[in-house]
C-alpha cells in the first residue's frame, strides 16, 4: 500500500505538496517522469508534443548532467540532449523538432559532421580541432527561411543551479565590465531580459537567457516536450501560426490543473529537486595552487571567476551564505568568430556566450580527449576547448599556447580536479 500510495503521489499533481525529502523525491521521479501524448484516461501524464525532442527531462540531462552530441561514425545516433536552435523561423518557430506524435510528421532531422583543423603551438606540438559543419534533414514543412540560422547545443549540466540562483545579483554585476574600461581586453556584460515584463539579469542557460531556475525549466517543457505550464501556457509549444494542425490537436489543458499540461504544483516540485543538487565538484577550495597559478596567469580566471558566496536565503537555508567555486563570473562575453552562431537571445548576441561553469570537470576527467565541450560539444578535450576560445579570450588563449608543454599539462589538470 505504502509502494502504491507514492506512486499514486507522484502521479497526481492536484494533491497536495508534503514538506521536506519526501518533496524531493517526488520531484525526481517527475524529472524522469515519461510523458504521453493526449487524450489519455490519466490526465496527469499526457500532453506531449504534439511536435518535441524529448519525452522527459531526463532525457537530455541523464543523472541531471549534460548531453552529447551524436556521432557521426555511428549510423542513427542521434545523441543526448542535442537540439538545433533557430534564430526564428517562420515555420519552424525557435527549435527544430525532431519527434512526433502518432499523426504528425517530425519537423527535421539534424545532419552532423566534423572538419579537422590542425593548430601548432609555438613549441611544434599540434593538436587536431573539429569543426562541426551542421544541417537539417527531411524537413517535413518546406524549406526553412533564408535568414534562419542554426545554432547546434547540448543539454548542459543542471546540477549546482540551486546554489547559482542564490549568488547576490550585485556581486555578478561588480565584475561586469561592458566598456573595458580596465583596458584588459574583458568585456564582461550581463544579459538583461524581460520574461515577464520586469528587467531581470540572466543567469542560466548557454546565452544567460534565463533569470530563474523556473524560468529555464518552465521553456525546457514548451520548446523540448511540447507541453504548457504557468510561464509558457500554450498546449502546443513550439508549434508557429503556419502549423495549424499541431495548434488545434488535442491537448492535456485540464481545469483540474490550472488549466495547463504542467500545473504549478508539478513545474514546483521540479524545481525544488534541482535546486537541492549539489554540484559534482566545486564546494571546496582546489587545493592544486601550482595549476590555480597557471590558471590566473594566463587570463582564464578573468571570466572564470573562480569563487562567489550565496546570500541569506531563509527560505532554502541549506543553499544560504556558502562559498562555491563554480568558476564562471555568470557574464556574456564575445569568443570570436569561430564560435558564434547568428542567435540573439536577450541582449547577448551571436558572438556572446555565458562563461560556462567548470565545476564538476573532476567527474569528467578520465574522458578527456573524448568529452564533449563547448555549447555544440565539438572540444573533446580541455586543451581542444581552450584553443576554440576567441575574441575576449584571445589573449588567455594565445598565453595558454605559449606556455612549456608541462605548463600546459599542469593546466589542463587543474581545470580537470574542478
Amino acid at each position: 500500500m505504502k509502494a502504491r500510495f507514492a506512486f499514486l503521489l507522484a502521479l497526481l499533481p492536484a494533491l497536495p505538496a508534503v514538506a521536506g525529502d519526501l518533496d524531493t523525491r517526488i520531484g525526481e521521479k517527475l524529472f524522469r517522469r515519461m510523458w504521453v501524448s493526449a487524450p489519455t484516461v490519466t490526465h496527469a501524464n499526457d500532453g506531449l508534443g504534439p511536435l518535441y525532442d524529448a519525452r522527459s527531462c531526463a532525457a537530455c540531462h541523464p543523472a541531471a548532467r549534460q548531453g552529447r552530441p551524436p556521432d557521426p561514425d555511428t549510423p542513427d545516433d542521434r545523441g543526448v540532449g542535442y537540439a538545433l536552435k533557430l534564430s526564428g523561423d517562420p515555420v519552424y518557430g525557435r527549435q527544430i523538432q525532431t519527434n512526433a506524435v502518432l499523426g504528425f510528421a517530425i519537423e527535421g532531422k539534424p545532419a552532423l559532421s566534423y572538419r579537422d583543423e590542425t593548430v601548432r603551438f609555438p613549441d611544434g606540438d599540434t593538436a587536431t580541432l573539429r569543426r562541426p559543419v551542421v544541417t537539417v534533414t527531411d524537413l517535413n514543412y518546406g524549406p526553412l527561411a533564408e535568414a534562419t540560422a542554426i545554432s547546434a547545443r547540448i543539454a548542459p549540466s543542471v546540477r549546482g543551479m540551486g546554489l547559482l540562483e542564490r549568488i547576490p545579483e550585485a556581486d555578478i554585476l561588480a565584475g561586469a565590465d561592458p566598456e573595458d574600461r580596465d583596458g584588459d581586453g574583458i568585456a564582461g556584460r550581463p544579459n538583461w531580459v524581460a520574461p515577464e515584463g520586469t528587467r531581470q539579469l540572466g543567469r542560466f542557460g548557454w546565452k544567460a537567457v534565463h533569470p530563474t531556475l523556473h524560468r529555464q525549466n518552465s521553456e525546457a517543457f514548451s520548446l523540448d516536450i511540447g507541453m504548457s505550464t504557468p510561464a509558457y501556457p500554450e498546449p502546443w509549444g513550439d508549434c508557429t501560426p503556419a502549423q495549424t494542425e499541431c495548434r488545434n490537436a488535442p491537448h492535456g489543458d485540464s481545469p483540474q490543473y490550472e488549466g495547463l499540461e504542467i500545473p504549478s504544483t508539478v513545474i514546483g516540485l521540479i524545481d525544488g529537486y534541482l535546486r537541492t543538487l549539489p554540484p559534482d565538484g566545486g564546494l571546496e577550495a582546489p587545493r592544486d595552487t601550482a595549476g590555480s597559478a597557471l590558471f590566473a596567469a594566463t587570463g582564464c580566471a578573468s571570466c572564470h571567476r573562480p569563487s562567489f558566496t550565496t546570500g541569506e536565503d531563509a527560505a532554502h537555508p541549506a543553499l544560504s551564505r556558502r562559498t562555491i567555486f563554480p568558476y564562471s563570473d555568470l557574464l556574456l562575453h564575445d569568443l570570436g568568430e569561430d564560435l558564434a552562431d547568428g542567435v540573439a537571445m536577450g541582449e547577448a548576441r551571436g558572438r556572446d556566450w555565458r562563461t560556462t561553469p567548470l565545476w564538476g570537470m573532476k567527474r569528467l576527467a578520465e574522458s578527456d580527449g573524448k568529452l564533449a565541450l563547448l555549447h555544440d560539444g565539438r572540444a573533446r578535450s580541455v586543451t581542444e576547448a581552450i584553443l576554440w576560445h576567441g575574441g575576449e579570450a584571445d589573449k588567455a588563449r594565445g598565453a595558454f599556447m605559449a606556455l612549456p608543454r608541462n605548463d600546459r599539462e599542469k593546466l589542463v589538470r587543474f581545470v580537470l580536479g574542478l
